[in-house]
């Protein structure tokens, strides 16, 4: 109530100084450093350090199913076999045509020696080897597709097929996951990017399993800023030996950047937006001066400034809209002594 009643009677308090300019009670704040711990927080969904849907290259009837859902599997363990009669009646013929272009280039090469037939022939035999080595080759290829086989050591998931199915190629069987070491995606601010290295440990809580922390380390970063929201991805990894964790759980994530130990942080409503940037009001040696700042780091309720006002400054903390460049200030405290100094007539 008494600031207001101050308020009221400032045009009086302003006229009352003799020929003086007019001045205008402000609320004010000795800018200090405050500690501050450099870090970044993000959230993510965790996922895994390989991860397969295993599909056959190639059309067939599911033979056998080698696995048990849910359990893990070594790498190259054979976990599908297709129905192989045809591509190994296939590789027989194959064989077989084989051994009999192989006898004729023998044989062929004996009658060159003798003259009994052109060397054109000869070349023509070694040629017919040639493909039929070739065409062994490829039949050997399309029976050895009819064993799938797991690239890496991991946990198979649910299956999605049963023997005997008929299945077409590209068609999902199982999923294949490695899970003794799981991936975070994270985005950090691009101002922030020169504090962010590979190796640096970043601290981790699971919203499924409350109370518990787990760490990590970064280990890759994008070469690329995204354009639009001015940060830049950071993967991390996270050991996983007991296989607590689980791809697609929600974390929390914390990174401490290290660096800067103070920063200058002032509250929100200090700052004056213009079309030309942020600026805020100072009192220098006892007058507004509108000074123009670049805003970092925000927080509930404060905003961080990184250039424009130093420790030591004095901010004007509300009433900018009344404020111009110039104009005398003073604290409430200071108003309210000046009226209780004035003459009683002059109030």
């Amino acid at each position: 109530m008494r600031a207001l009643l101050i308020l009221l009677f400032v045009p009086s308090l302003a006229f009352a100084q003799a020929g003086g300019p007019p001045f205008i009670p402000v609320n004010m704040m000795t800018v200090a450093a405050t500690p501050v711990s450099n870090t970044v927080n993000a959230v993510g969904a965790l996922i895994a350090e390989d991860s397969v849907v295993l599909r056959p290259e190639i059309d067939g009837r599911i033979d056998k199913l080698l696995f048990k859902e849910g359990q893990p599997v070594k790498k190259g363990a054979v976990l599908v076999v297709l129905d192989s009669a045809e591509p190994r009646a296939r590789l027989a013929a194959a064989q077989a045509d084989l051994k009999l272009a192989q006898s004729r280039y023998t044989r062929s090469e004996e009658l060159v020696a003798q003259n009994f037939i052109s060397r054109q022939a000869l070349d023509e035999a070694r040629a017919n080897l040639d493909i039929l080595r070739a065409r062994l080759r490829l039949e050997q290829v399309a029976l050895d597709k009819t064993v799938i086989r797991a690239p890496f050591a991991g946990v198979v998931g649910l299956r999605q097929v049963s023997p005997g199915a008929y299945v077409g190629k590209g068609d999902d069987l199982v999923r294949l996951d490695a899970l003794g070491t799981l991936k975070l995606e994270v985005p950090v601010p691009e101002t922030a990017l020169p504090l962010v290295r590979i190796g640096q440990s970043i601290n981790l809580t699971v919203d499924a399993l409350p109370g518990q922390r787990f760490s990590g380390t970064v280990h890759a970063i994008d070469p690329v800023v995204d354009p639009v929201s001015r940060n830049v991805r950071v993967r991390a990894r996270i050991a996983n030996p007991a296989g607590t964790l689980k791809p697609g759980m929600f974390v929390r994530a914390t990174a401490d950047l290290g660096g800067r130990t103070h920063a200058i942080l002032l509250p929100e409503q200090v700052i004056v937006p213009r079309p030309d940037g942020s600026y805020v009001f100072l009192a220098v040696d006892g007058k507004a001066e509108l000074r123009k700042v670049v805003l970092g780091k925000r927080e509930p309720g404060r905003v961080e400034i990184v250039s424009g006002v130093q420790a030591g400054d004095t901010v004007v903390l509300d009433g900018q809209i009344k404020l111009r460049p110039g104009v005398p200030v003073v604290t409430l405290e200071q108003a309210a002594q000046m009226m209780k100094n004035m003459p009683a007539g002059k109030r």
